[in-house]
């Protein structure tokens, strides 16, 4: 089973007690207890309205024969579900996400020096959750704004476009210097990974995000809101407050030894921990241990 809050998953999960194999739930985070204080109101209805899903989680995870992580731990409460399998000591084990295609093909290219990279980009969608304009508070504030162009990549345009448009006038963002992009994806944008300095994330929640992942593959280090288990990610900063994420800017511009450091850290895990052929490795041992009975709490190879 694939993902709580899910509704092919929860539907086994109502009929776990008529399921004669092992029952197991690739977790990929849980959102139940998220509160974002900028939405106060929404926010707590939405809380209240999954208190049920979260109370009957232990209860869930006791007829389950294991629990697979995408982390070995998380700075915030898109990880509460591991805390709980950890408490009422639940079998798990640790499988990360992979590499996109896209990124795997990128690997077989060159990767070019910092000196080579000409731009900043923040990729994801264009809503609120996705933090963007925790990105462009962060950029004008640093040394960069108005010299180094920033490129957001999302979906389709929605209002909060708009709203991001008018936020960047407000801060003083030359138009020149702030690009705002829709329905890039795959080798397209790995090409943009790739001639790009710094990839910046305000997410307001992420549990392991794909984009940081990818980012690794092309050697290009990332700043990003510390959220889910991107503390742990190798190949960058992980930060609090946007201007948390302005003084990082400033550093890694600077300071060529770091920069060089952290995209050699991302280039190695996106040939160890990120590996298609490794991840499938660690399923395929994971799955074979939980019919094995050999309940142990692994780690992925680091």
């Amino acid at each position: 089973m694939n993902a709580w809050q899910n509704w092919a998953t929860d539907i086994a999960l109502n009929h776990l007690d008529h399921i004669s194999g092992k029952k197991i739930v690739y977790s990929h985070g849980i959102s139940t207890n998220n509160f974002f204080l900028n939405r106060p109101v929404r926010s707590l209805v939405r809380y209240l309205a999954w208190r049920p899903y979260w109370w009957r989680l232990k209860a869930v995870m006791k007829k389950l024969d294991a629990i697979f992580f995408l982390a070995q731990s998380g700075t915030d409460c898109r990880f509460d579900d591991l805390r709980l399998a950890e408490k009422n000591e639940i079998p798990y084990y640790i499988v990360p996400n992979c590499l996109s295609k896209a990124a795997v093909d990128a690997r077989n290219s060159d990767y070019l020096k910092k000196h080579e990279r000409e731009i900043f980009i923040a990729v994801g969608s264009y809503e609120w959750q996705k933090g963007f304009d925790f990105v462009l508070k962060a950029y004008a504030r640093s040394s960069a704004c108005n010299k180094v162009t920033l490129h957001f990549f999302g979906q389709k345009k929605t209002h909060f476009h708009k709203i991001l448009v008018e936020l960047s006038k407000k801060l003083g963002i030359n138009s020149n210097y702030v690009v705002f992009h829709e329905n890039i994806s795959g080798d397209e944008l790995l090409e943009q990974y790739k001639r790009s300095r710094l990839i910046l994330l305000g997410s307001h929640t992420e549990c392991q995000p794909l984009v940081l992942i990818d980012a690794t593959a092309t050697g290009t280090p990332f700043i990003a809101r510390s959220t889910g288990c991107i503390s742990e990610m190798k190949g960058g900063i992980s930060v609090k407050r946007w201007q948390d994420m302005s003084e990082k800017i400033n550093l890694l511009d600077k300071n060529d030894v770091m920069w060089e450091n952290l995209s050699n850290k991302g280039i190695r895990s996106s040939h160890r921990e990120y590996s298609p052929d490794n991840v499938s490795r660690e399923l395929i041992k994971s799955i074979e241990t939980v019919y094995k009975n050999e309940h142990k709490h692994e780690k992925s190879p680091s």
